[in-house]
C-alpha cells in the first residue's frame, strides 16, 4: 500500500488568463477507506509505513488524532518532542529541495552535491536518535527518552550545515537581511546553490514572476473542520478544499507573510517566485533557534493516561505544520475501532484547480514564450507538491 500519485499541469498560452491552467492530480486520496475496522494502534503503525514523504509529520498527526479520539492524554514533553521531530524533518525537506531541485534551474545545471546531501540526511537521523532514542514519541500513546548533550550537538551541526551549504554566512547575519536589496546583496556572493539561483533570477528579472495575492489558511474552528471532513461532501472537500468558498494557501510563504523580508518582496500584484523561494529560506533558517527553544523546555516524560470509554463514537482531529503546509488528520472511532479516517494534505490546498499554484502559473503562462516552461517548472517547485509533477506548455 502506497500513497504517491502525481500532479499534471497544462498551461495554454492562447487561452484567456482565467482559464489557461489545468491541474489534475492522481493522488490516491481514498486510501484511508482501508483503515476502517482497525484499531488505533494498527492505524498509527500503518500511517508510519504508508508515507515516505514527511513521515514524522504524518506519524505525529495520526498519533495525535487517534489519541484525542481515544481520550489518551500524552505529556506536554511528548508533544514538544513530536514538534521537534517535525521541525527537524521540515528542515531536511527544505534543504534537500534546495540542493536537489533548485540546482537544476541554474544557468549551468549541476548534479546535487552528494556529500552535502548525505550530511543533511545524517544530521536529521542523529537528532531523531538522540531526541527519541527508542523511536516511541511518534507512536500512538508514545513517550520518549532523549540524550540532551547529543541533541544540542546535533542542533549545532544542523546550523553549521545550513550556514555552509545554503546561506554561505552565519545565520545571525542572514536573520538581519530584511529588504530586497539585502537579498540581492546576499545572492551576489554566489557561493551556494541558493545564492546563485537568486542572483540569476534577479539578473533575469524573474523575482516577481507569477506574482499573485495570497489567501492564507486561517485558524480553523475545530468542530467546523471536523464537520466538513465527515459530511456527505467530504470526498470533494479533501480532493479540492476551500474555506468559506475560497481556495486557500498553506505553504512556507503563507506562514511567512509577516516576515520583513517577505513583505519587502511583495509587488502590486502580490507575491511572486522570489518571495516563495525566500520563504523557504526564512523557514529553514529559523529551525535551529526553534529547536534550541524547545529542547530547553523538555522535562522527563510521564506515562500517557486514557480517559474515555471506547464504546461511543468519538472524533479526534490533529493539525501539524509540515514542510509544505498544514496537515490534518481526522478519525472517528466506534467501539474502539476506526470507522472513518480522513487526511487533508497541503498539496490539495496549494494545487487546487483555482488555488495558489494555478493563479501564479496563469500569470507566467502569458510571459515571454522562451521562458514559460522553465519558470513555470521552477514556480511549481517553489510551491512544492509532495509528489512528482509534469508541466506541459501548449
Amino acid at each position: 500500500m502506497t500513497a504517491e500519485g502525481r500532479i499534471e499541469i497544462d498551461l495554454y498560452r492562447r487561452v484567456p488568463h482565467g482559464h489557461c491552467v489545468r491541474i489534475e492530480s492522481s493522488r490516491p486520496l481514498s486510501i484511508t477507506r482501508q483503515f476502517s475496522g482497525h484499531s488505533p494502534s494498527e492505524i498509527a503503525q500503518t500511517v508510519s509505513l504508508l508515507f515516505a514523504t514527511c513521515k514524522a509529520a504524518q506519524s505525529a498527526a495520526a498519533a495525535t488524532a487517534l489519541e484525542e479520539a481515544r481520550g489518551i492524554v500524552v505529556p506536554d514533553s511528548t508533544r514538544r518532542v513530536r514538534e521537534m521531530r517535525v521541525l527537524a524533518e521540515n528542515a531536511r525537506e527544505h534543504t534537500l529541495r534546495i540542493l536537489m531541485d533548485w540546482s537544476q534551474f541554474l544557468d549551468a545545471p549541476q548534479p546535487p552535491p552528494a556529500a552535502e546531501l548525505r550530511a543533511v540526511m545524517q544530521t536529521e537521523r542523529d537528532l531523531a536518535r538522540h531526541l527519541d532514542e527508542g523511536r516511541e514519541a511518534l507512536r500512538f500513546g508514545g513517550t520518549f527518552a532523549y540524550e540532551k548533550d547529543g541533541v544540542e550537538k546535533d542542533i549545532a551541526a544542523s546550523e553549521a550545515l545550513l550556514e555552509c551549504a545554503i546561506f554561505g554566512e552565519p545565520l545571525r547575519i542572514w536573520h538581519a537581511r530584511k529588504t530586497k536589496a539585502d537579498l540581492i546583496n546576499w545572492a551576489s556572493h554566489r557561493h551556494t546553490i541558493a545564492q546563485r539561483l537568486f542572483d540569476q533570477l534577479a539578473t533575469e528579472g524573474f523575482l516577481d514572476a507569477g506574482a499573485a495575492s495570497v489567501s492564507p489558511l486561517p485558524v480553523f474552528d475545530r468542530d467546523c473542520l471536523a464537520a466538513r471532513l465527515f459530511d456527505e461532501g467530504s470526498a470533494k472537500f479533501v480532493a479540492a478544499p476551500d474555506w468559506e468558498g475560497v481556495p486557500r494557501e498553506t505553504s512556507p510563504l503563507a506562514r511567512s507573510l509577516a516576515h520583513p523580508l517577505i513583505r519587502a518582496l511583495e509587488t502590486e500584484d502580490g507575491f511572486g517566485l522570489g518571495a516563495r523561494l525566500a520563504a523557504c529560506l526564512v523557514e529553514v533558517a529559523r529551525v535551529p533557534g526553534r529547536l534550541r527553544d524547545a529542547v530547553a523546555t523538555l522535562d522527563a516524560p510521564e506515562p500517557a493516561t486514557p480517559e474515555r470509554s471506547e464504546m461511543a463514537p468519538v472524533i479526534g482531529l490533529s493539525q501539524i505544520e509540515a514542510a509544505r503546509g498544514r496537515l490534518v488528520h481526522a478519525v472517528e472511532l466506534s467501539g474502539g475501532k476506526v470507522s472513518r479516517y480522513r487526511i487533508l494534505a497541503p498539496t490539495e490546498w496549494n494545487f487546487h484547480p483555482n488555488g495558489a499554484a494555478a493563479r501564479g502559473l496563469a500569470r507566467i503562462a502569458h510571459g515571454p514564450a522562451q521562458d514559460v516552461a522553465r519558470i513555470a517548472r521552477l514556480f511549481v517547485t517553489a510551491v512544492d507538491p509532495c509528489v512528482g509533477y509534469e508541466v506541459r506548455v501548449h
